[in-house]
């Protein structure tokens, strides 16, 4: 099953594995009572996942599903061994406290407890074979929607579809242990265990710190954060700017204020070489690839619409300390970034200011945002379902794995929900640079984000071809 770019985000729309013969593993009786009886654990709960688990209780009390599961598929050579795989994933669940770790709700709001890495053991269930791609594809949306509540431990999915030539093996976990950085390393970690125990070997993985850990600092520096902290004050600006909430996505996608159901748009925008020729372009400019992106989703905008601020959040990861480099945990917060075509004439003073706003923004890394928000009161207004739109970078070439990627086809795999905003991520691979953008399916969202993504080539292209002092132009005008 090729999917396209490594990591590449897709809607589990799009997620058709070929039949072959299912295989899951669960917990055993015996682990399974251990965390029924496990006493409760004081380390607090990290604000996302604070957010995440009352959100998902509101749904559940309300008989919505509140559980937008984040899962991720990859492939092994052959017909799986089955006894390799299970204890690949027991060594994974094992390794991180984040993963033996969950939430009641108690008396006195929702409780952690965490179990010891000794109790926990997987069973294999019994193979089930399966020759069609539909009920496949129809088995896994209702597995997955069911195995991954949070509030029941583990909420995640193990398994593996095996075939005799090529086998996927899958994930599927609640946000609540883990982020999209955290996919991408346990493609890695079960990828090299699997291989170690293929041949009777133990997995020589570096040692890892525990989500945990980041939990009790994060709250601590909350605690610290007062109404007239400078961040505070950057974000209350932010926020007026954007008319009392947080920033929208700067193209009509006809959406007539109402929800829809979501889909993930992809794209390459850029091939190895035309990668490394822009980002030679941005460096000139004493800028990174991220930031001369943004500026030229900002030129296209412009091109389009006639705006010249820019505003979006950037997720910014908090795996800061070495320890956590390699940690399965939702390591994520976000940031503002803005920056205007006012009184710009060149390519190059676009992509400087954007890498300002980012190194801006990276500077409030340390401040958890849920903590700000707290503390902007009604200065911030919530205006839709997704919070906000927002735009990722990740570079997945410097991440465990990342040069195995092109053998191993991981893909990031998303459940179906309603969207009323875009969630855009931007990739750097081994292959070139990728946009992948979640959003409302609504009849015109295809035909305006070809627009955009077109516009964005244009727009690099210029400055690439030529100096950093390429006129600000909108591509139509450039090319006619």
């Amino acid at each position: 099953m090729r999917i396209g770019s490594s990591m590449q985000p897709i809607s589990f729309l799009d997620f058709h594995p070929a039949p072959g013969l299912l295989v899951e593993w669960t917990v055993t009786l015996e682990t399974a009572s251990a965390a029924l009886l496990a006493p409760i654990d004081p380390v607090p709960l990290s604000y996302n996942q604070e957010l995440h688990l009352r959100s998902s209780l509101a749904a559940h009390q309300a008989g919505l599903p509140g559980n937008p599961w984040i899962g991720t598929s990859f492939e092994i050579d052959g017909p799986a061994d089955l006894q390799a795989l299970g204890d690949a994933f027991t060594l994974w669940l094992r390794r991180h406290e984040t993963t033996r770790s969950g939430f009641r709700a108690g008396d006195h709001g929702i409780e952690r407890f965490t179990l010891p890495p000794e109790t926990v053991s997987l069973a294999q269930k019994a193979p089930s074979p399966f020759t069609s791609e539909e009920a496949l594809h129809d088995y896994l949306d209702e597995r997955f929607a069911a195995g991954t509540d949070p509030f029941a431990w583990p909420p995640i999915v193990l398994g593996v579809i095996s075939r005799s030539t090529r086998s996927t093996v899958f994930v599927a976990l609640d946000h609540v242990a883990g982020d999209g950085y955290s996919l991408a390393l346990a493609v890695w970690e079960l990828q090299t265990s699997y291989s170690a125990f293929l041949v009777g070997q133990r997995p020589e993985l570096p040692p890892t710190g525990s989500f945990l850990e980041l939990c009790a600092v994060e709250r601590r520096r909350g605690a610290a954060v007062v109404a007239d902290n400078p961040a505070v004050g950057r974000w209350r600006e932010f926020i007026r700017g954007c008319g009392g909430t947080t920033p929208t996505f700067p193209l009509d996608l006809g959406l007539d204020g109402q929800p829809w159901a979501q889909a993930v748009y992809n794209s390459r925008l850029l091939t190895l070489e035309e990668a490394s020729a822009f980002e030679a372009v941005c460096t000139a400019s004493e800028a990174g690839l991220f930031a001369g992106i943004l500026a030229a989703m900002a030129i296209s905008v412009h091109s389009i619409t006639g705006k010249k601020d820019f505003r979006t959040v950037i997720p910014v990861h908090t795996r800061h300390e070495p320890q956590w480099r390699h940690a399965m945990g939702w390591f994520i917060t976000c940031h503002p970034v803005e920056f205007s075509l006012t009184d710009t004439d060149n390519f190059s003073q676009v992509t400087k200011r954007a890498q300002q706003s980012i190194r801006s923004a990276i500077g409030l890394a340390g401040i958890p945002v849920l903590r700000i928000i707290e503390l902007l009161g009604d200065d911030f207004r919530v205006t839709r379902r997704d919070i906000f739109s927002m735009v990722s970078f990740t570079d997945y070439r410097k991440l465990p794995g990342g040069d195995r990627h092109a053998d191993w086809n991981p893909t990031t795999i998303g459940r179906v929900t309603e969207a009323d905003d875009t969630h855009v991520w931007v990739s750097r691979q081994y292959d070139g640079v990728h946009l992948s953008i979640r959003h409302p399916d609504t009849p015109r969202a295809a035909e305006i984000l070809d627009e955009y993504s077109q516009r964005i080539r244009e727009v690099i292209a210029l400055a690439s071809l030529g100096t950093t002092h390429t006129p600000v132009k909108t591509p139509a005008a450039a090319l006619g």
